[in-house]
């Protein structure tokens, strides 16, 4: 059950950046698209892969709970500062200034 609320939660924030951003999207040619499109996914799959080995890795020795939850919780914060700054430069050269900045 969870997988498919994830996959249906997943579908719907891809549907809304659509429409959110279709304005900026239709002044893209196909090639900066499937760039924006690529440097997104590999960003997403890079920042799971980091979020979710490397607080196994880091934290496997631990067995204090609080802290086990404070070390995840700055990997998951670092993790995700370093993936959205790199995709904001990626982005901006890709679309050579067009698509705005991410939050």
């Amino acid at each position: 059950m969870n997988s498919v609320f994830s996959i249906l939660a997943a579908i719907g924030v891809v549907i809304h950046f659509i429409f959110k951003y279709d304005d900026i999207l239709s002044k893209l040619s196909k090639r900066q698209k499937f760039g924006v499109f690529i440097s997104y996914f590999s960003t997403i799959l890079l920042a799971g892969i980091c979020i979710y080995y490397g607080g196994a890795f880091l934290t496997e020795p631990i067995q204090n709970g609080f802290i086990k939850f404070f070390i995840r919780l700055t990997i998951v914060l670092v993790t995700l500062w370093l993936a959205v700054s790199i995709l904001n430069q990626v982005l901006h050269k890709i679309t050579k200034g067009i698509f705005p900045k991410i939050t």
